[in-house]
């Protein structure tokens, strides 16, 4: 989907920062809206729907707050990590009380440039956008999807119940091996610091192999505790 949706960068972009919560190009995030700044959000970006087509709707940029213990860049303030994930809503619904449930679709990494503070009339920020993928025509990595299909599929990982439909994904000719990692990525790296990483990435190559990687590391872990017995694991402890 998210090479058929175009983002103007030449327009401020709504900014939804979430602690916990990293998406990732052509990954989808359910959200329920509650706060009314981001009500009011939803409603804007909803108001220049074209027939009621979701996919007219202004984008919003999911942005991760730098909190406590980040180094990294910052920008704005209250300070936002500068790496976000432009996004589309694609399911959305409307409650009694003006809370909202929405399905955001991401589209694309981008990097902000400048934040926008509320004003009269607006509660939520804005952010001044620019992309930062490296081409518009990513790599077909042949090598990588037989490298992620082999963990996957292999005597240990395959256990994974998380890794169903991934696996499904990489039998898909139609699924790019670009957009492959993107979905794994989201669905098997728990870490919020790890999705970041993958987030802040802009070459392929390197989020592919960055992803790679850490399944060959579980992997490694599983067998080393398939090599220990009940009798060897600490007392009060096992491998989950």
């Amino acid at each position: 989907m998210s090479e058929t949706i175009s983002i103007d960068f030449n327009e401020p972009i709504a900014l939804f920062p979430l602690s916990g919560s990293v998406l990732l190009p052509h990954a989808p995030q359910a959200l329920h809206i509650f706060e009314p700044r981001y009500r009011q959000m939803v409603e804007d970006c909803l108001e220049v729907m074209e027939d009621g087509n979701l996919l007219t709707a202004l984008p919003i940029a999911m942005a991760t707050p730098a909190g406590e213990g980040w180094t990294g860049p910052t920008i704005g303030d209250p300070p936002l990590r500068p790496a976000v994930c432009v996004a589309k809503i694609v399911q959305h619904a409307r409650l009694p009380d003006g809370r909202h449930n929405i399905v955001l679709h991401g589209v694309c990494r981008a990097s902000i440039r400048e934040v926008m503070e509320p004003a009269p009339g607006r509660q939520y920020r804005l952010g001044i956008l620019r992309p930062v993928e490296t081409s518009s025509t990513p790599p077909r990595l042949p090598a990588t999807r037989r490298r992620l299909k082999s963990l996957l599929e292999g005597p240990r990982l395959s256990r994974m119940v998380s890794a169903e439909a991934v696996r499904e994904w990489i039998r898909r000719e139609d699924v790019p091996t670009s957009a492959l990692v993107e979905l794994m990525s989201f669905t098997l790296l728990k870490d919020d610091e790890l999705r970041y990483r993958m987030l802040a990435e802009a070459d392929p190559r390197t989020r592919a192999a960055l992803l790679t990687s850490e399944l060959a590391h579980l992997d490694r872990l599983v067998a080393m505790a398939e090599q220990q017995g009940h009798d060897d694991w600490p007392k009060g402890m096992s491998w989950n």
